[in-house]
């Protein structure tokens, strides 16, 4: 039974892709020039767009990433200049700026190579790899010149060891760096620039292999398989075009992505705003007490010491009023020591002792065995450990009132980019959604707030409760 439909569309197929091999190749300067413009504007973009005063990882690497895009951009656009230069020069003038031509593409291939590595913040043997790659390089490059006369030779050869050399592993470090990256930009950013980076990390992956693994025709494998005549030949379309939409893709991921950065500044000038507030009404406070409060205290206790002298026949009433007079000597002292740490809120103290101070008070110690998991190295701002201390001892709190708890497990791992505390309990859980957030939970999220950081809670029916808090360190 024949099926002259099918037959038909299979005999379309090959003329299909005649045609677009037809029309790419008479388009190809046009295919090139985009291709270039398509990585210039990505690297032009990225250098504009970029913010250096930023504390985040990817702002310190940026460059690499711009200076890839622009070189590669001349690279290509090198492709459509040289021929045109073939009737105005001589051969030996042609291959210099053949020379010059791959220089640029292996200068762009090792400025993706040195962002993705930073990016990875790999060991100084895996960093090695920038000297040792572009130093084989160079020796296949003047071997090819030595050993082929025609320039196209050299000239195929060079490019095939710069991408398989230095594009190949370039674009794979800076994908799993990007990749890497994430779970940093997930803290601080909204959801749309933490998925913008992650389609700029794949849109880096397919370009490490279109870009880095299908190479021009030559005769040793791989690049006897995976080569530019297979993609043309099995869909019509040179690779080029491909490695433009890959460009398209990552020039837009990486524009959207690099919000992140006025996102950082936002919650930079909050947090000022935050401690600024903070700091007027401590001193408003301070200034209160000093005015008010104590300024009252201190009179009545000069009253009480008048009255010493008028009931001397008295021995008891004496001894009473001397004792008025001592408590309220010792709520001046305790008053004044309050409007001293309001000023200075700095301890002497680390949090590490602190919490277990706190964990070792009857109202906790004798209800709760509590296990304390914190890192000996105090890097904390006084702030983050007064926030910090603070949540600790509410959720501990709300333990015992309400999680009919056996164990808690406090743990704080402290760590340059992201810290995380946990506050863990055996207790009977609670529903969340049902659940409205009593003053307890309310108090640990607003430290959290002021802390920075993002809180998360986990609770299940008779399995216990995890409240987990992601912030970043301040720098001190």
């Amino acid at each position: 039974m024949q099926f002259p439909f099918c037959l038909n569309l299979l005999e379309y197929v090959p003329m299909s892709i005649n045609f677009l091999q037809d029309f790419f190749f008479l388009n190809r300067s046009v295919v090139l020039f985009i291709y270039g413009q398509v990585f210039f504007i990505l690297g032009l973009s990225i250098f504009l767009q970029s913010r250096r005063y930023s504390r985040l990882k990817l702002a310190r690497h940026l460059r690499w990433m711009a200076a890839f895009g622009v070189l590669h951009g001349f690279h290509e656009w090198g492709m459509v200049f040289i021929p045109v230069q073939k009737a105005y020069m001589t051969d030996n003038a042609i291959d210099i700026l053949h020379m010059l031509h791959l220089l640029l593409l292996s200068l762009s291939f090792l400025c993706l190579l040195k962002f993705g590595l930073e990016m990875l913040e790999t060991n100084r043997y895996i960093n090695a790899s920038l000297f040792v790659l572009p130093a084989i390089w160079v020796i296949i490059f003047i071997y090819a010149l030595n050993n082929y006369s025609e320039t196209a030779e050299w000239v195929n050869l060079s490019s095939v060891w710069s991408r398989y050399l230095l594009g190949a592993p370039g674009a794979f470090a800076a994908s799993f760096g990007l990749y890497q990256f994430t779970h940093e930009a997930k803290l601080i950013s909204d959801q749309r620039s933490y998925r913008m980076l992650q389609i700029a990390g794949v849109s880096l992956l397919a370009y490490a292999i279109l870009g880095g693994l299908i190479v021009p025709d030559e005769p040793f494998f791989p690049a006897n398989i995976l080569n530019y005549t297979l993609i043309e030949s099995l869909l019509g379309i040179p690779v080029q075009v491909y490695r433009s939409l890959i460009g398209v893709v990552l020039a837009y991921s990486m524009i959207r992505a690099m919000e992140i950065f006025q996102i950082e500044v936002d919650q930079m000038i909050e947090q000022m705003e935050i401690s600024t507030i903070q700091s007027v009404e401590r001193d408003r406070i301070g200034q209160e007490i000093h005015d008010g409060v104590l300024q009252s205290i201190y009179s009545a206790s000069l009253i009480a010491g008048s009255l010493t002298s008028l009931t001397q026949d008295d021995p008891i009433l004496s001894e009473r009023i001397q004792q008025v007079k001592e408590v309220l000597n010792q709520a001046i002292v305790e008053l004044r020591g309050y409007m001293v740490s309001l000023r200075i809120p700095k301890s002497k103290n680390t949090l590490k002792n602190e919490l277990t101070k706190l964990i070792s008070q009857p109202r906790f110690a004798g209800l709760l065995k509590i296990a304390l998991d914190i890192s000996d190295k105090d890097t904390l701002s006084p702030s983050e450990s007064s926030h910090i201390f603070s949540i600790v001892q509410e959720a501990l709190s709300n333990i015992v009132r309400h999680a009919q708890a056996e164990n808690a497990h406090i743990i704080l791992a402290l760590n340059q980019q992201t810290s995380q505390l946990s506050i863990i309990d055996d207790g009977i859980g609670f529903d969340l959604e049902n659940s409205k957030r009593g003053f307890g939970l309310q108090t640990v999220h607003d430290h959290t707030q002021l802390l920075g950081g993002k809180l998360s809670i986990d609770s299940r029916h008779n399995q216990g409760t995890t409240i987990t808090i992601h912030f970043r360190e301040k720098s001190q």
